[in-house]
């Protein structure tokens, strides 16, 4: 399992501190909930899809196997729905954080990809992360 180290805890102060435009906050949902959807699901094929590449490497190093394989036994957790009050977007930056299960995203062209997900939060630390592409 990997640890989101100061890389989550700098989104995590960016995020918190501003939220940019409605477009913007909408796609970061928009992908939070299609993840969400895919690992619930069991579509690791799906879930891999919508991660940046330094995560899907995450998964298959912690894994041992490929992404589309390794998802479904890395056991993640996952924000159950997406309520506009989750998402924080500041810039290139997104979290998703509902019900103590937060996701990381970041914007790629037009598009938005999880950097980090299955994060929990931690006393002495922002996050742990089953998933870290930092």
């Amino acid at each position: 399992m990997s640890t989101a180290v100061g890389t989550a805890a700098l989104v995590l102060v960016v995020v918190t501190g501003c939220s940019a435009g409605g477009s913007a906050r909408t796609g970061a949902e928009t992908t939070a909930e299609q993840f969400a959807r895919a690992v619930s699901a069991g579509h690791g094929a799906g879930a891999c899809a919508l991660l940046t590449r330094d995560a899907r490497e995450d998964v298959e190093t912690v894994s041992g196997v490929a992404c589309a394989t390794g998802i479904g036994r890395l056991r993640l957790a996952v924000p159950s729905a997406v309520a506009p009050d989750d998402t924080r977007v500041h810039g290139r930056a997104a979290m998703v954080d509902r019900d103590g299960s937060a996701l990381f995203l970041a914007r790629s062209g037009s598009t938005w990809l999880v950097r980090a997900a299955g994060c929990t939060p931690e006393t002495d630390a922002p996050y742990d992360c089953t998933v870290d592409g930092s």
